[in-house]
């Protein structure tokens, strides 16, 4: 065995004054290597500590439509249900990453595929323009620097 390994730290005795200070002042040690490394555990809650009834909030009804306690109650009751038929987290703690469901292309286009007279004229139109500006392209590319044309006049 190396001398690294056997190397350690011990902690000297504290002195007398020391510690009738510390307990005098009512110092408390901090925590320690040991004592961080110790998992805490987990509140029993579901970490929705703003439940308690003196820390609500208010509600103040000003309008016929506002929401009254009765109905926020009903509210928070149902997305705690929403909640509870979730998947609970695996138990080892690893987060699983799903693909998600694809579609099928009717549905992308389910909602909106209505047409007018106009909406048709300017696609029309669009594709009109498009196909001449791609003609002129052509056009305007056989007059661009030819080489070729010298090469065969010598």
């Amino acid at each position: 065995m190396s001398k690294r390994n056997r190397v350690s730290y011990v902690r000297p005795a504290e002195p007398a004054f020391l510690a009738r200070f510390k307990e005098r002042v009512g110092y408390r040690e901090g925590p320690t290597i040991e004592s961080k490394r110790i998992q805490p555990q987990p509140p029993d809650e579901d970490g929705d500590h703003s439940d308690k009834e003196d820390e609500q909030p208010q509600v103040v009804v000003l309008k016929k439509g506002d929401l009254s306690v009765e109905e926020v109650m009903k509210i928070k009751a149902e997305i705690k249900a929403a909640k509870a038929n979730e998947e609970p987290a695996p138990a080892d703690g690893r987060i699983i990453y799903r693909k998600p469901v694809k579609r099928p292309s009717d549905e992308k286009y389910s909602g909106l595929t209505a047409s007018s007279k106009k909406k048709k004229a300017n696609e029309d139109e669009i594709n009109q323009d498009s196909v001449k500006k791609s003609s002129q392209k052509q056009i305007k590319n056989s007059s661009l620097l030819s080489f070729d044309n010298e090469d065969e006049n010598e």
